[in-house]
């Protein structure tokens, strides 16, 4: 269906597109990178003595305060505010969260790790080429600096990618669409929730650390994103409270017509030079 589309074929190719298009220095991402977990992480602990007051097990409430949805919101947001410039930060903003929900994610529902289902998961090979492809085109010697891929095959990979945004917009509406709000009041609670914590940990960490203006504004915008959905699939998949977190999910989105464009704005001033 769309979803394996989405997943195995246009996002990984998206990714290396996105990635290996312009120079993208090791260190500068690494840094943002380590930003995007510890949001993700603190904003969980933060909110785990909390979670008995919302009506809501803390192995459901907590990733979805932890994973907002970065792909068909949070991408198409980044290039609003920054232009393609923030393409990059956005799709490696993404990718993490992708690795960490399908592994951090389930680790809290579960009381697990499953670290072979990283190591077997298309996003991660297509981010760690797409990253090699894009970095070594600065820093390579110059008999060595026509490492690039051929054209047919470029292109080939580009009309796949291109698919990539209507797909996510098309399948988050479909699964909007089939969703039933049940628990409206947890929504609300949940909602509230990540958007003060994940904020709040995002101004902390990202002045601990030599990022880039457009790597802050996609910073705040990867914090004040709604819930992802990948959370109700994995709470459907563990039986973790489904329903409320579907509730979650909805009432999420529903919400973030009106937060929304603060956390632009909020991201737009910090990450304008």
């Amino acid at each position: 269906g769309a979803n394996h589309t989405i997943i195995d074929l246009a996002l990984p190719c998206f990714i290396f597109i996105s990635l290996s298009a312009k120079p993208l220095d090791f260190t500068s991402a690494g840094y943002l990178v380590l930003a995007a977990v510890l949001i993700v992480v603190f904003s969980g602990l933060l909110a785990l003595p909390l979670a008995k007051y919302s009506g809501t097990g803390a192995k459901a409430l907590l990733p979805s305060i932890m994973f907002t949805n970065v792909g068909p919101i949070g991408i198409p947001l980044t290039v609003l505010a920054f232009g393609q410039d923030g393409l990059a930060p956005s799709v490696l903003l993404m990718v993490l969260s992708n690795i960490l929900i399908f592994s951090l994610g389930s680790a809290v529902m579960t009381g697990k790790m499953d670290a072979k289902s990283i190591y077997a998961s298309p996003l991660v090979w297509s981010m760690g080429l797409g990253l090699w492809f894009g970095h070594y085109q600065m820093t390579l010697p110059d008999w060595l600096d026509q490492m690039t891929l051929p054209d047919w095959l470029d292109t080939s990979i580009t009309m796949v990618s291109t698919i990539l945004i209507p797909l996510m917009l098309i399948s988050l509406g479909t699964r909007l669409a089939e969703g039933k709000i049940e628990h409206v009041k947890a929504g609300v609670i949940a909602t509230a929730l990540s958007i003060v914590l994940r904020l709040i940990v995002a101004y902390m960490v990202m002045w601990a650390f030599p990022l880039e203006s457009i790597q802050m504004g996609a910073l705040i915008i990867f914090a004040g994103l709604p819930p992802a959905v990948f959370n109700y699939i994995l709470a459907d998949r563990h039986n973790q409270e489904p329903h409320k977190v579907a509730s979650i999910v909805m009432v999420g989105h529903l919400l973030s017509v009106i937060y929304l464009p603060l956390v632009i704005w909020l991201a737009i001033y910090t990450g304008t030079p």
